[in-house]
């Protein structure tokens, strides 16, 4: 499971922006996950109940948004959002298609409380 190598790395990044911000705690931290990412949720949230004990995340709630796979259609320049992995354009059945999204983790929010 790659999830909890996803999570070892995370810590050292809040570590690193605690340290820098001269704050005290974390009380939440929001990740942007895509669905092609290829991250499972609930492996990922498993891996941080593990990982975070006994670092300076522990106790922080983890919220996950996962983020829906869209594109942009390079022939009639709509965007959409893609269903069931039809790279398909609804409205000319392109294929010449632009991936706007869906391949995100991203650390989107962290809530601190001030040193």
């Amino acid at each position: 499971m790659h999830e909890f190598s996803i999570i070892q790395n995370l810590i050292p990044q809040i570590e690193e922006f605690l340290l820098k911000g001269n704050y005290k705690k974390v009380n939440k931290i929001l990740l942007e996950v895509g669905v092609m990412s290829g991250v499972i949720q609930d492996a990922l949230e498993f891996a941080y109940d593990i990982c975070s004990k006994g670092s300076t995340i522990e106790g922080a709630a983890l919220s996950i948004r996962m983020v829906p796979v869209s594109a942009s259609c390079e022939k009639c320049f709509i965007k959409f959002e893609v269903h069931d992995y039809s790279y398909l354009c609804p409205q000319c059945n392109g294929t010449d298609l632009k991936l706007l999204s869906g391949n995100e983790l991203t650390i989107k929010e962290i809530e601190v409380e001030e040193a």
